[in-house]
């Protein structure tokens, strides 16, 4: 059995993906949720790190695992995992000189361990901005060096098989990725040594090179009504969110995008790398314990703040949402605005955020504290003044890595294709829907189209609300104002004052986050969970907490 800890990254899904594909029993644990004396007990043949952000000390019990089992287990350490193995044996995690965000480097390298067998030099891609710094520990040699500075990007332990690469083997551009984790699963434990005669395949020649997509080469792709590959969208996407791109680049790649339509390779692509650009949040609730409730907006109806209203429904069932978010863009008030009026402090750190879902059962993500690379696009944005490929990235990037969703989107043509990329992208159940009317929520006034991620299969099918037994509405009995009388709206609704339209529509969306989150195992089951909700006081309870909740840590900070 392998284990792989998740530093909390979306790469993790590949590593565990390329270890299945070798007949592996595969085990993963966030990096704060397993003990030493449970690895011990779970009796790992071999303990993969995953690439993370921030530094080894945000790595959870990585260090500390190194330090415990390097004797016994082989352990392989990825990016953050390389580095984190470089100081549980003493060494400086510094500056590189050069940060790298997506992009690829020869690498030159021993031939020896993880690269028995192997071709100097390959091609690997880097994410990163530290590494460890030389000389390294006594106990540890490098295996193998890239970019311009020479900079380690392989160690290995000399006498134990714990070994470690600073670039990113499960990328699909990083060449030999398969055969670097196959010859990691012939290492033996017990202080065996990590130089092993391996049945790994020679290497092609003609492995093809691998894929670089300078913005300036995709837009003029895009242009002649070519479609981007998943990895060529990941590309350009990182140079924007990295500030590689010109503004005009960005507004030529966004305009060129919108005139052929996005693909499904080219919205995943994208969200993978916004993802990786974002802050993270890490509660201690697994991300396969939490549930979004968000929409793309910009549906130009003005609606009360729906799906808000909806999360404190969702929580006050028990259920842990990670409620991602930001300020109104086409309407008078979004999902910041409204939690403002309603006296939620929104200026919180990550660590607090993470708090507020383990302790009060929701946290808001404010996207443009969680999403910083995001500044780069900003005045392009605005310039082009129409929808983007980035009005439906927000949805998909959620910086608390939720797992289950439930997401409204401003176009019926959207359900299926994003439910297909939040497949892609490891979710593991979701409900996209357009609501009848135009709206990016669930509605009662007519039919909705939905799209229904289970089991990495998607559905599509039209959800008629009278079927469920909501009386039918009008948009008008929808519609709310400026930021402070959609908060008293949520309130009436909360506290369970409001028992007309717009409570309807709240129990309606509360219902598909529900199911999405396997609280419930129906709509019907989810619309009695939502009204005990409401009823009980649960869901009132869960908001004034939350406020309470938040505006104390600000006072504390």
């Amino acid at each position: 059995m392998v284990l792989v800890i998740d530093n909390y990254d979306s790469f993790t899904y590949n590593l565990v993906q390329y270890l299945g594909e070798f007949g592996q029993k595969v085990e993963v644990r966030r990096n704060d949720t397993i003990t030493l004396d449970e690895i011990a007990a779970m009796k790992p043949d071999h303990i993969v790190i995953s690439p993370g952000p921030g530094t080894p000390d945000d790595a959870g019990i990585s260090v500390d695992l190194i330090k415990r089992f390097h004797q016994e287990i082989p352990i392989f350490g990825v990016c953050l995992g390389h580095q984190a193995i470089g100081q549980a044996f003493g060494g400086k995690i510094i500056r590189a000189k050069f940060v790298m965000h997506g992009k690829v480097s020869a690498i030159e390298h021993n031939q020896r361990g993880v690269f028995h067998n192997l071709p100097s030099p390959l091609t690997a891609t880097r994410y990163h901005s530290l590494i460890v710094q030389e000389p390294l520990p006594d106990c540890l040699e490098v295996t193998a060096r890239g970019g311009e500075a020479a900079e380690v990007m392989g160690l290995h332990h000399k006498e134990y098989p714990v070994v470690g690469v600073q670039f990113h083997p499960e990328s699909i551009l990083t060449e030999y990725g398969h055969e670097m984790l196959h010859n990691f699963l012939q290492l033996k434990g017990s202080g065996q040594p990590d130089v092993v005669a391996v049945s790994s395949p020679e290497p092609k020649a003609d492995t093809p090179p691998p894929i670089i997509m300078p913005i300036k080469t995709a837009i003029n792709k895009v242009m002649s009504g070519e479609s981007l590959s998943f990895e060529e969208a990941e590309e350009v996407m990182s140079q924007i969110m990295a500030g590689e791109a010109t503004p005009s680049q960005i507004g030529a790649y966004l305009m060129a995008l919108r005139m052929k339509g996005e693909t499904v390779e080219e919205i995943t692509g994208s969200a993978r790398a916004m993802r990786r650009a974002a802050v993270q949040v890490k509660p201690n609730t697994p991300p396969e314990e939490l549930v979004d409730v968000v929409g793309t907006g910009g549906d130009g109806v003005g609606t009360f703040n729906i799906s808000t209203t909806t999360a404190f429904v969702v929580a006050g069932t028990g259920q842990k949402v990670a409620k991602h978010g930001n300020r109104a863009a086409s309407s008078k008030s979004g999902s910041a605005d409204v939690l403002a009026a309603l006296g939620v402090n929104l200026d919180l750190k990550p660590e607090q955020v993470a708090a507020a879902i383990d302790e009060v059962g929701i946290g808001f993500l404010f996207a443009v504290k969680h999403h910083p690379a995001m500044k780069h696009a900003i005045g392009p944005r605005r310039e082009l003044g129409v929808r983007t490929v980035f009005n439906i990235l927000g949805p998909l990037t959620n910086p608390a890595n939720a797992k289950s969703l439930a997401v409204g989107v401003y176009d019926g043509r959207l359900t299926e294709p994003l439910a297909k990329v939040l497949g892609e992208l490891g979710n593991k159940s979701a409900f996209v829907y357009h609501g009848h009317g135009g709206l990016d929520e669930l509605t009662t006034t007519g039919p909705n189209q939905v799209s229904r991620l289970k089991d990495g299969q998607v559905t599509t099918e039209t959800l008629d609300p009278a079927e469920l037994g909501f009386a039918k509405a009008s948009i008008d009995d929808l519609l709310g104002g400026t930021a402070e009388q959609n908060a008293e709206i949520t309130r009436a609704i909360l506290s369970g004052q409001e028992t007309g339209p717009r409570r309807d529509v709240v129990l309606l969306n509360a219902a598909a986050a529900l199911v999405a989150a396997e609280k419930a195992d129906s709509l019907e089951a989810g619309i009695k969970l939502a009204s005990e909700s409401i009823d009980s006081g649960a869901a009132m309870d869960v908001l004034q907490r939350f406020v309470a909740f938040t505006q104390n840590v600000g006072k504390a900070d």
